[in-house]
């Protein structure tokens, strides 16, 4: 089977940046910065301006992976895009992106929340070693866009920003296991109730707020999340026949600063060799792993010969893990 390795990683987030200060003052929110820091571990987090869209993010990040890389849009063979915040319903946001790239090619979304990059990572992967040559693998949320100013625990986690990955064939090992899965419970974690079929948009949902991100109770977020990212953890690590002493790096889903201390904690992985930057990005859902991922091999934490642990879980309850060498 041929080995699928990543080749290049870049980001993309917003200029504006917004400090827990000048969210407080921006929405009257009847907390303060200590409030924020102490219960997420944020002080900042990156918004869209008004005419800025996920897609202009989605192609920021394609952009610097492909210069990174050296590769034209057009020598892609496929676009992947994982996403819950599309520029339309319907068609995908990954064809809006290889429009303006330049590329045409396969094109497509997937949509698993925060696992939703290591799922778009796995289809990457398996068209790669399909024979497919240059897959570019896409992370891209506006969470900003749908979420009530007015609710504090919502306006002061979720933010927005896009990154990614291209995947190609390798004569070295690259990605050496991958492992999703999802339990779709009753109590979603976080969901959006109106626009969809269940309940379609009307005058009656737009006034009730039902279009706004609706949030389960952290108690109940943190332990799923724990166990969730615990489960799929032991399982890339077992396909890999590895342990967690093997792995040089450990990235989970950077959605608040106390979670990831609690799955670390579970794992009992020293922080040191974990990556923890909720700080200055917030939540942005499914970009939150390839971010830490672009950032970490931009800053040199990342080094040749190194094994790297992917795990997220996301609403739904979906959730993943991949190991891959350096």
């Amino acid at each position: 089977m041929t080995s699928v390795a990543i080749t290049a990683a870049g980001k993309c987030l917003p200029k504006q940046v917004l400090t827990n200060e000048e969210l407080i003052a921006r929405f009257g929110l009847a907390v303060d910065a200590r409030w924020i820091e102490e219960r997420t571990g944020i002080r900042s987090r990156h918004w869209l301006e008004p005419h800025e869209t996920t897609s202009d993010l989605a192609v920021g990040a394609a952009r610097a992976i492909l210069a990174r890389r050296g590769v034209e849009a057009r020598e892609l063979d496929r676009i992947v895009l994982a996403t819950i915040s599309p520029d339309h319903p319907s068609p995908s946001t990954a064809t809006i992106v290889a429009r303006k790239l330049g590329a045409r090619c396969a094109a497509f979304d997937v949509s698993a929340a925060c696992a939703g990059f290591l799922y778009a990572l796995e289809l990457g992967a398996a068209a790669v070693r399909g024979g497919e040559r240059k897959v570019l693998v896409l992370a891209a949320d506006a969470r900003s866009r749908f979420i009530d100013t007015r609710d504090p625990r919502a306006v002061v986690l979720f933010a927005d920003g896009a990154a990614g990955v291209l995947l190609e064939p390798s004569d070295r090992p690259g990605l050496l296991a991958t492992h999703l899965g999802a339990e779709g419970r009753e109590e979603m974690g976080a969901h959006i109730p109106a626009g969809g079929a269940k309940l379609p948009t009307s005058t009656e949902t737009l006034a009730a707020g039902r279009h706004f991100l609706q949030i389960d109770a952290r108690r109940d977020i943190f332990e799923l999340f724990v166990r969730f990212a615990r489960e799929a953890t032991d399982a890339v690590l077992a396909k890999a026949r590895l342990s967690l002493d093997d792995v040089d790096l450990f990235i989970t889903h950077q959605g608040n600063a106390r979670m990831i201390e609690a799955l670390l904690a579970e794992l009992r992985l020293p922080p040191e060799r974990a990556v923890n930057d909720v700080v200055h990005h917030g939540n942005t859902s499914g970009a939150t792993v390839p971010i830490a991922l672009a950032e970490a091999l931009e800053s040199g934490r990342i080094r040749p010969g190194h094994r790297v642990l992917m795990a997220s879980v996301g609403a739904g309850y979906t959730f993943g893990a991949a190991l891959h060498g350096f």
